[in-house]
């Protein structure tokens, strides 16, 4: 199956109907046998007796008789086959289990590790996808598989695990039932190959079965327990800060401080100080950045030369009651303390410190750390590295050079010695202001009092000079690097303060445009564009609309117009739909879905489970994106999904005045039918009243005037019931009714049932074929027709020509088009004529004032009912009606 296909299959998936969130149990136990698949299989069949739906999602059961019988009677999904360096893998086919969409699944080994071509990296993300589907998971782990556990299992038994699961994946589960043996039971148990084959047992004997390794796991297991239900039943007011670096041992300590924030129940914040000035540690900084977060710990980036004084600040200003950092026993030979904990300790005496030590490493680590070592040196040497390098040089040998001819020209002038000296100084400073390395401002510092020491001291040319100069030349490079290195500083910190200004000032112009945006398609522009200045980049973006998402937008920067496929295929449209359904992050730097070509983010809005929006940013390789932008990244989206958030409440509130302003009209309507119901019901008793009593007395021209009013007054009551009774059927009727009509058979209808005074104008019909035929209610449309041609016979003059056309406008649709040549209609009246209760503002005849203004309103509801339009417009002389029908087809009867 293809990514397109895939994608395909995922957007099918999505669309189906979820049922809440679903709970997690997760059969815990501290190694392999104990029993956490037959466990887990037990609990399923009670659960199926109990008739529940259950099944088998992924099972390993590792060739064990008891395990596959206990799981006969129960459900399987069939796994996928994926192939893996010559090899076919079975995976677990998640988009088999959210089409078949149980109550409760069996998803063995949570640690599990997925094939490139799944849609996650790893097991945990599937089973997170299944519990936002709404459906309960049954799940199993072992205890050496927890991350913060990781440091701990290595060291005591020396063993390095691959596969691990984040703590919260541990701490969110509803359930943990642990599964507990004796580890002498469990060894008996291997022994007798109830657990591995008998080819494996020895070697597991050897190795991992020992006996002190499983009292050590268990104890561990126990105590994870012991965690989770103390952390249950308390609230937490501690809050405790960790500090990251760039060392590949910080990992430990933040790996400690996890257990320890989790033993306090505390708030869990990471911290790291940036300085750019260690730049070669910028991938293990970030490793361990994407570690805290797996750990739960809330990442803040400070910027600063002196990493004691911003940790101590922040930690002020957050109420840290406690601060974990790491430290090496191992002193180097011109350090007498660890500078940072001391510190720290000195700023900072009423916060609890815990030092933990982050000497202890393994092979992997030390092979990671020359290999990462190898890697910038490669770097270095790089083409690109080598021409940055010469330039540098060749900048530094240009301005001590400069710095050396001035002094000679000083020198030519009779200028005292000391001079020189400051001409190299200024030089020494130009090479700081110019170059960001450091390393080129020691150079620059050494070849000026080498140059010195060359072209203006005695002997001439030679490096040995008088015992007199060699103070001038110690102070000289003292001084030197003494300056070049504030220098250095003082332009780190200016840049650094013109970037978080111009971030701010983004943030500060964000949330004002946001506030003056007035439309939905205001907030995106004005986001994306923001967004654009903080990371340039492609983006894309989704609005939601109903539960679901919107046609994108895309937004290209420095890309070609064949991008926009790209950015909007049906792959890409999937990953976004995922991070919708999941509120969570997918596609490129993730591992959810890494083949995608944006990084995508849900937008939240007033809660931080209702996804408004998903954005997608087309990360560039050439330029990661830094933890400071993306907290700012972050920050304008959840800015713009309160505004979103916004719109959408005001909107909805437009919405309930409309519908209360409706209600208003509904009950004027009310108050105006028995009114004009009680008039011509008066005249009508009245005229019959007079008609019986004096009718032997009334003359002919007396009764006939008599009846005209009768009849006048009884078919405008039995036009406005039939409106009435019109509306009443629309609005009841969820769907209206669909049925070939002929054309001219609607017509004739409609003209046998004109209000009085039809007569009085010239009525002509052109018909473009006999026989065409609309999809439709007859009665409804013959109530449209005659709406309109009544309101021309009550709206202009008498001997008013009034024509009826239809034809076939296209494949789709039949048109018809009721025009007049009376008198044109004003802009207000062409923007209102179909509003309910209008009924104009310019002088009208007599016989029109007594209209309450549903008619059009009424023909407008119906067309739209069938997916047509209806429009007017002013003629040359007159006013024409048009509105569309669909055409009847045996293909559209189908």
């Amino acid at each position: 199956m293809n990514q397109n296909e895939r994608a395909s299959r995922y957007l099918k998936d999505a669309n189906l109907e979820t049922s809440g969130r679903g709970k997690l149990k997760i059969f815990f136990g501290y190694a392999a046998g104990v029993g956490k698949t037959y466990s887990m299989l037990a609990e399923a069949q009670d659960l199926k007796q109990e008739g529940q739906d259950v099944i088998i999602g992924y099972l390993e059961d590792h060739g064990r008789a008891d395990t596959r019988n206990l799981a006969r009677g129960l459900e399987s999904i069939p796994v996928k086959k994926e192939s893996y360096k010559g090899m076919y893998l079975q995976e677990f086919n998640l988009d088999g289990a959210l089409e078949r969409h149980p109550q409760t699944i069996l998803v063995d080994e949570l640690a599990h590790t997925n094939t490139k071509k799944s849609r996650h990296l790893k097991r945990y993300q599937d089973i997170q996808e299944l519990l936002t589907a709404g459906i309960n998971v049954y799940t199993t782990l072992n205890v050496q598989h927890l991350e913060s556990l990781h440091d701990i299992i290595f060291e005591q038994l020396n063993v390095d695990i691959q596969e691990r699961v984040p703590d919260y994946i541990f701490d969110m589960a509803n359930q943990v039932k642990l599964i507990d043996i004796e580890p002498n039971d469990l060894i008996n148990r291997l022994k007798i190959g109830k657990i591995y084959a008998r080819n494996h047992i020895r070697q597991a004997l050897a190795n991992f079965f020992k006996s002190e390794n499983l009292t050590t796991l268990r104890e561990l297991a126990l105590r994870k327990m012991t965690l989770r239900l103390a952390t249950n039943s308390k609230v937490g007011t501690d809050r405790l800060l960790v500090c990251l670096s760039g060392s590949k041992s910080n990992e430990r300590v933040i790996r400690s401080a996890a257990q320890m924030a989790q033993a306090f129940n505390s708030d869990f914040i990471a911290v790291y100080v940036k300085n750019n000035q260690f730049n070669k540690w910028e991938e293990n900084l970030n490793n361990n950045i994407s570690l805290a977060h797996q750990l739960g710990a809330k990442v803040i980036k400070l910027q600063g030369e002196n990493p004691a004084l911003q940790i101590t600040e922040y930690a002020k200003e957050s109420s840290v009651t406690k601060i974990v950092l790491g430290a090496s026993p191992y002193k180097k030979i011109w350090q007498t303390r660890s500078t940072l904990v001391y510190q720290i300790g000195y700023l900072l005496p009423e916060v609890d410190e815990y030092v933990i030590n982050s000497a202890k490493t393994n092979l992997n680590q030390v092979q990671h750390l020359n290999g990462t070592f190898l890697t910038h040196f490669k770097g270095s040497l790089s083409k690109s590295g080598s021409k940055r390098m010469a330039k540098n040089m060749l900048m530094v040998s240009s301005i001590i050079l400069g710095s050396t001819v001035v002094g000679e020209l000083l020198i030519f002038a009779q200028v005292p010695l000391v001079n020189v000296v400051l001409v190299y100084m200024l030089g020494i400073m130009l090479c700081a202001i110019n170059l960001k390395d450091q390393v080129y401002g020691f150079l620059s510092a050494f070849l000026a009092v080498i140059s010195f020491n060359l072209f203006f001291t005695r002997p001439y040319f030679s490096l040995s000079s008088s015992p007199v100069y060699l103070l001038t030349f110690f102070l000289m490079l003292l001084v030197s690097i003494i300056s070049n290195y504030w220098t250095l500083k003082l332009k780190h910190q200016v840049q650094y303060n013109s970037n978080r200004v111009y971030q701010t000032e983004v943030l500060l112009e964000t949330i004002r445009k946001l506030q003056q945006a007035k439309l939905s398609t205001d907030i995106i522009d004005t986001t994306v564009q923001q967004l654009q200045k903080i990371y340039s980049a492609t983006m894309v973006f989704y609005e939601c609309q109903d539960s679901k998402l919107l046609p994108p937008k895309i937004y290209l920067l420095n890309q070609s117009q064949s991008s926009f496929y790209e950015f909007s295929s049906d792959n890409e449209k999937a990953i976004a739909t995922w991070a919708f359904k999941n509120g969570q992050e997918a596609g490129l730097t993730t591992n959810t879905l890494p083949q995608a070509k944006c990084l995508y983010l849900p937008i939240f809005g007033n809660s931080p489970s209702s996804v408004v929006a998903v954005i997608g940013l087309a990360i560039n390789s050439k330029r990661s994106l830094e933890i400071f932008d993306r907290n700012l990244i972050i920050s304008i989206l959840d800015e713009c999904g309160q505004a979103l958030s916004r719109m959408r409440i005001l909107n909805e509130k437009r919405k309930a005045e409309i519908k209360s302003h409706q209600e208003k009209l509904r009950a004027n309507l009310l108050r105006g039918i028995s009114h004009d119901l009680r008039t011509p019901l008066t005249n009508i008793s009245g005229s019959a009243d007079i008609l019986k009593r004096e009718g032997n007395k009334l003359s002919d021209v007396e009764k006939y005037t008599l009846y005209e009013s009768i009849f006048n007054d009884s078919s405008w009551l039995i036009s406005l019931v039939e409106n009435l009774l019109a509306m009443t059927r629309l609005e009841s009727s969820l769907q209206v009714r669909h049925s070939p009509e002929l054309v001219d058979d609607i017509i004739q209808e409609s003209l046998q049932h004109l209000s009085p005074g039809f007569e009085d104008h010239k009525i002509t019909v052109n018909l473009s074929d006999p026989l065409l035929m609309v999809m439709a209610d007859a009665h409804l449309i013959t109530q449209v027709i005659i709406n309109i041609v009544n309101n021309a016979i009550q709206h202009t003059p008498e001997k008013t020509k009034i024509s009826i056309r239809i034809f076939q406008k296209n494949t789709n649709q039949v048109q018809f088009e009721i025009s007049n040549n009376g008198p044109k209609l004003t802009n207000g009246d062409l923007a209102h004529l179909f509003g309910l209760f209008y009924t104009g503002k310019q002088k009208q005849p007599l016989r029109a004032q007594r209209g309450l203004g549903i008619g059009l309103s009424l023909c407008k509801s119906i067309i739209e009912a069938y997916d047509g339009n209806i429009w007017a417009k002013n003629l040359n002389n007159g006013v024409c009606f048009y509105f569309t029908l669909p055409i009847w087809s045996k293909k559209n009867e189908k």
